[in-house]
């Protein structure tokens, strides 16, 4: 079994890049590692859409021996996180180090 899986997200996380990211955490969350860490520190703009997918997959995941971990930051990126409500499924983790530990 793999130890983490990393996704990181650059840029803009809007429609246009929503199915490419999707199929991406799909297959992270499939390699059967004890958690994959979704770095957000780069992102400039999370769709509504985007957050309440991953407050999904993380829902979906819990007790199956998967975690999906955040790394975000920017005050952008945690108020779409805040607005849909998936905000509190996450813990928070101020560094990918620290994400990583768990």
């Amino acid at each position: 079994m793999a130890d983490c899986v990393v996704v990181r997200v650059e840029g803009e996380l809007d429609a246009a890049g929503y199915p490419e990211f999707s199929s991406v955490l799909e297959r992270a969350v499939r390699t059967g590692g004890r958690c994959v860490v979704v770095d957000l520190r780069p992102t400039r703009f999370l769709s509504i859409r985007a957050a309440t997918m991953l407050g999904s997959v993380k829902q979906r995941t819990s007790g199956s021996g998967s975690e999906l971990r955040l790394v975000a930051g920017r005050a952008d990126v945690e108020r779409a996180l805040e607005v849909t409500g998936v905000r509190p499924l996450f813990r928070s983790y101020s560094s990918m180090r620290d994400a990583l530990a768990g």
